[in-house]
């Protein structure tokens, strides 16, 4: 491996030229491993990142579900091909349930759902499959070409690892981290949080604290994890090997490597020179200046991550960083993490970073974009204050915002601003949603929430109070 302190000092540059607080970085390669970190845990206090600082694994989480999903495969408890969940099925669903390649590669028909389901406190995927899935609709067939992104798939297969074990999920996820030698968190009072942040018009870093799990990511694993722990992982997703004895053999790997599902060719989780040639069980598949790579990113509120994946190099590198920053137009297709990733593996590879496409083309900008319209005065707004209710997703409230003059949108964790667009038409936007969130009063004492655009409204009907 390169010298780690040219490693740390490109790695600093990269996070200066981009304006990141913090970023932890953990390589393997071969069976060398190396954990870097540069910047700030938290602006608040300036408390400096170390190696053991956690950050939420979010969606990075996907590819250890499908992992071990293969090993109750290769355990003979469940299988790929055969339809299940036949008792939980949203509307719209095939009779006879989903497979598990379906699930996992993204090709079951199934939206997201990931903002709809932030407000639920569920406590395992059972409780929320069996409470959430008859009130949802599913807008496109399973099979196909097109691929239909899915957190609630996966949050689907850690149901069936619970049935095909009889064991609660959490209970599954952390005894499989023990075998893989990453401590879990979850047990431990830590208080070494990486804080989230976002640029504000000024340009200066506001700290936002450590990032809140809910929803689907609390449902799924609530997982935590620092650069070091990561080390654990990369090597697991390298060679199958946990830390007493292998955990899956050449063939599971392979199969959880191999895309089945198209996927897009342009997308912020990879660089436009990566080219996609589509989802495996728990990673997006495709290459890199030929060499066959597997990626995954995450986001949970103002923090990401990214793991790439080079098999024949035996080379993985893991990026967190404490803000959401990406390129101007003209480099969409380049985030800073993926700007540390590709330069690190360009740089382990022997070859020549092109450190000059990795910076920002002009002054970065944040991940989500402005909100438009004009804020909606809360006298506006008087007949709607209220708390609304459905029987699948518990509550929204609309509320004075706590500076005066507006409102708020409130959905369990989830607080945003109201506006209205040029058309007069309500929305608010959420550091975690896809996209705005729009409001339609339905009568006196009904409110149509739509929080993604793929699928229907859903109402909630007044609460008194």
């Amino acid at each position: 491996m390169p010298n780690v302190g040219c490693l740390t000092e490109g790695l600093a540059s990269l996070r200066a030229a981009w304006r990141v607080p913090g970023v932890g970085v953990t390589v393997v390669h071969g069976d060398e491993a190396a954990v870097l970190v540069d910047g700030i845990r938290d602006a608040s206090t300036g408390t400096p990142l170390t190696p053991r600082t956690l950050f939420p694994l979010g969606s990075l989480t996907k590819s250890l579900i499908a992992a071990f999903t293969a090993q109750l495969v290769e355990q003979g408890l469940t299988d790929w091909e055969t339809r299940q969940l036949i008792d939980v099925l949203p509307h719209g669903a095939p009779r006879d349930g989903y497979t598990l390649t379906q699930l996992l590669t993204h090709s079951s028909g199934m939206p997201s759902y990931d903002m709809l389901l932030a407000g639920c406190a569920d406590t395992t995927p059972g409780d929320a499959a069996r409470r959430r899935l008859p009130h949802l609709v599913t807008v496109r067939a399973p099979g196909g070409k097109r691929h239909s992104y899915s957190d609630l798939a996966y949050l689907l297969t850690c149901h069936i690892a619970e049935e095909a074990t009889g064991r609660p999920w959490h209970g599954l996820i952390g005894n499989f981290l023990s075998e893989l030698g990453a401590r879990d968190p979850r047990a431990e009072q830590d208080d070494d949080l990486v804080h989230g942040h976002r640029l504000d018009d000024a340009g200066e870093f506001t700290d936002s604290g450590p990032p809140r799990l809910h929803g689907l990511s609390a449902v799924l694993s609530g997982l935590w994890a620092s650069p070091e722990d990561m080390t654990a992982l990369l090597r697991f997703h390298l060679s199958g090997h946990g830390v007493r004895h292998r955990l899956l053999g050449e063939q599971a790997l392979e199969h959880l490597r191999t895309p089945r599902t198209a996927a897009p060719s342009a997308s912020a989780n990879h660089p436009a020179h990566v080219v996609a040639e589509g989802y495996g069980h728990g990673w997006l598949a495709g290459r890199y200046r030929r060499a066959r790579i597997l990626v995954h990113s995450s986001s949970v509120g103002a923090v990401r991550g990214m793991t790439v994946v080079v098999p024949e190099r035996r080379l993985a590198v893991n990026v967190f960083c404490n803000i959401g920053v990406r390129h101007s137009p003209g480099r969409a297709h380049c985030c800073f993490r993926c700007a540390v990733a590709f330069s690190l593996i360009d740089a382990l590879s022997g070859r020549e970073t092109g450190m000059a496409d990795r910076l920002p083309a002009r002054k970065p900008e944040r991940m989500a974009g402005t909100t438009p319209g004009r804020r909606v005065d809360s006298c506006f707004l008087t007949e709607l204050m209220g708390t609304y209710h459905h029987p699948g997703f518990g509550r929204v409230r609309l509320a004075p915002s706590m500076n005066g003059g507006g409102t708020v949108f409130i959905f369990g964790p989830v607080v945003g601003e109201v506006h209205r667009d040029p058309n007069g038409v309500l929305y608010t936007m959420c550091p975690v949603a896809p996209g705005p969130i729009a409001i339609t009063p339905a009568g006196s004492d009904r409110l149509a929430v739509r929080m993604e655009r793929s699928v229907p409204a859903f109402e909630f009907i007044r609460v008194v109070e």
